[in-house]
């Protein structure tokens, strides 16, 4: 496996250091009329929504939604030709074949080989599908690592390298007018002292693909534990909702650039580390209160950085928290003591730290949640004031949901291009 590895690494063109300064020179998507134009015929769609008993085994418990979307898998073997070079597809269905039974993924293992026979479709690609975030950082280079995204401000961990492939997707993005991140998410207190939270996710997706996000109710025994948003293939979830008293959400946004695949890879197969996703789902089927939620949140071997955004169902359970791999950089609560404290909205930068001006959406949203305020907050508002406002909505937003605990509201909308 590890061979394999350094054959598919060996392809690099350029290394980039890991923890440079998030700053730019470069002109910022943010002010193009054109681009803002573009969103007002965009048009919502409800995704499709499943069940996953998980009280099946595990290689039982996606079949049926695998069988549904099987006549159109060929997509998900696109992307992946789309996305990673050409020797790289070579190459993933053997190493991700390998990766499935490594101890990080437990019973998610055993679910991707049952999800790959229902959907008709080599172990690999299912697998590979999972680790989606970690291969993506194939189409990182040295420019767009400190001029785009989610970048630098990880310097405290060790130095990493960033691996470029010449892949169809990665030559599109050249000419890609958005120079975007990867998601906005919102945490807030209402007057009801309830707290609503908002999510949108910058992805980028083509629009067939964006079809695959749906939603799931994950039950035991018969009823429904927690609804979460996930895609066709994968067996993590992008977001979630736990309703009651001592129901929480969550959802997570990127930090530093996404996924490092040689270093991390490593790392998972030598401590177990999860991807991210995969740990949610962890939290979500673990955790029984807010409080639980944000110290397992906190806590564990990841694969990769990430920011969790955690909301509870009573006044002052929201918090960011800000995750380095192997540890809590920091958790950020909301605070009442503080005139903005009401909420906290993380884009994928650092909140102690500046953002580029090149991707700033961290100061119109901050602007757009103080025009609403505490007192007047409700999903209507937080939905059309916020989470649908420019920059914070841009062209690659394939994701909005808004959820709360408290109010049992779990509303996604997967966004389709203008006809």
């Amino acid at each position: 496996l590890l061979s394999l590895l350094m054959v598919a690494c060996s392809q690099a063109r350029y290394q980039c250091p890991h923890g440079k300064p998030a700053k730019t020179s470069e002109a910022s998507w943010l002010e193009n009329e054109n681009l803002m134009s573009q969103q007002d015929d965009r048009t919502p769609k409800t995704p499709d929504r499943h069940i996953v008993n998980l009280d099946l085994p595990p290689n039982e418990r996606w079949s049926d939604i695998g069988k549904i979307y099987a006549n159109r898998s060929d997509l998900i073997v696109q992307y992946f030709e789309d996305m990673l070079p050409s020797a790289a597809v070579v190459a993933i269905d053997k190493i991700a074949k390998h990766l499935v039974g490594y101890k990080g993924f437990g019973d998610f293992g055993d679910e991707m080989k049952g999800y790959a026979e229902a959907l008709d479709l080599d172990l690999g690609y299912v697998v590979a599908a999972n680790l989606v975030y970690q291969l993506e950082s194939i189409g990182v280079n040295c420019s767009n690592w400190n001029n785009t995204g989610p970048t630098g401000q990880c310097g405290d961990d060790d130095v990493d390298e960033v691996f470029w492939f010449e892949s169809d997707h990665y030559l599109r993005s050249l000419e890609d007018e958005v120079k975007t991140g990867y998601c906005t998410s919102v945490v807030a207190e209402e007057a009801g002292d309830g707290i609503l939270h908002g999510r949108n996710l910058d992805w980028n997706l083509e629009e067939e693909l964006r079809e695959f996000i749906i939603t799931v109710d994950f039950q035991r025994g018969g009823s429904t534990l927690y609804t979460g948003s996930t895609i066709v293939s994968f067996v993590g979830i992008l977001n979630a909702m736990k309703s009651g008293d001592d129901g929480f959400s969550f959802s997570m946004d990127a930090r530093c650039q996404g996924g490092k695949l040689w270093s991390n890879l490593l790392e998972a197969l030598a401590f177990g580390a999860m991807t991210p996703c995969q740990h949610s789902r962890y939290v979500m089927e673990t955790a029984t209160n807010y409080d639980e939620a944000v110290h397992l949140f906190e806590t564990g071997h990841l694969i990769d950085d990430g920011y969790f955004i955690v909301g509870g169902a009573s006044p002052g359970q929201g918090a960011v928290v800000t995750r380095a791999r192997n540890r809590d950089v920091d958790t950020w609560p909301i605070d009442s003591s503080d005139d903005r404290g009401w909420y906290r909205l993380e884009t994928n930068y650092d909140h102690d730290q500046p953002v580029p001006t090149a991707d700033d959406r961290r100061t119109p949203g901050y602007a757009n949640m103080e025009a609403i305020g505490k007192e007047a907050l409700n999903e209507e508002n937080l939905l059309e004031d916020v989470m649908k406002q420019w920059p914070t909505f841009n062209p690659h937003t394939d994701l909005t949901c808004i959820m709360s605990a408290k109010y049992d509201i779990y509303d996604c909308s997967i966004w389709l291009d203008a006809a």
